[in-house]
């Protein structure tokens, strides 16, 4: 390991920094890890598509992302509760695999805080009048016609809560992966009842 990457010669120093790269992840839309992809079970096997992961909290490890309440992996949550999640950072050379259960929120406390933090811009993603995966004869946002074309108001995107769900997701293991060139890290975190159990692995 490079010298600058001495924070990483630790199991205690990569937890914690693993940490860190999810909660800027949270922060920052232009973070790599701000768009993770979300791997749920769908009756054929695997499903898997990029979200946006909205929050991330301390100490619950618990992982934030926001779905139409329509859309499949909502389903296929509702069916299975395990979900798997991947993070890739390009310049740190980090990934994170994380699997845990993950939990949804409609009509609760929870999602009525997550849509109050919502920009108008993005609250449009829960306006279609079909659900996601609707056929269509021709390209279409599924927007109504009046908030098509223009900034919409947040009074005008207020009609989109009722297909809102917030999607939290508790960290139960994460395998942290480092490639470098004279040599790649790998380590493993578990939490179960007991508490945490680390160690390292050949990568």
């Amino acid at each position: 390991m490079r010298k600058r990457d001495g924070k990483w010669n630790t199991l205690d120093g990569v937890l914690n920094e693993s940490w860190k790269m999810l909660s800027r992840g949270a922060d920052h839309f232009n973070d790599p890890f701000h768009w993770p992809v979300l791997g749920t079970t769908a009756k054929d096997g695997a499903s898997l598509r990029c979200v946006i992961l909205r929050e991330f909290l301390l100490p619950g490890r618990i992982l934030v992302c926001h779905s139409d309440a329509r859309a499949e992996k909502v389903q296929e949550i509702s069916a299975s509760a395990q979900v798997s999640w991947l993070f890739y950072h390009p310049q740190k050379k980090v990934q994170l695999r994380i699997s845990g259960h993950a939990t949804l929120h409609a009509d609760d406390q929870f999602a009525d805080e997550q849509w109050a933090d919502v920009k108008a811009t993005s609250r449009l993603n829960y306006c279609a009048i079909e659900p996601p995966g609707t056929p269509v004869d021709k390209p279409s946002s599924g927007l109504p016609d009046f908030l098509r074309r223009k900034v919409p108001t947040l009074f005008e995107t207020e009609k989109g809560r009722h297909n809102f769900m917030a999607i939290a997701s508790r960290i139960d293991s994460m395998d942290w992966l480092v490639l470098r060139v004279l040599g790649n890290r790998r380590a493993r975190f578990d939490w179960d009842e007991t508490g945490l159990h680390t160690r390292w692995l050949i990568p």
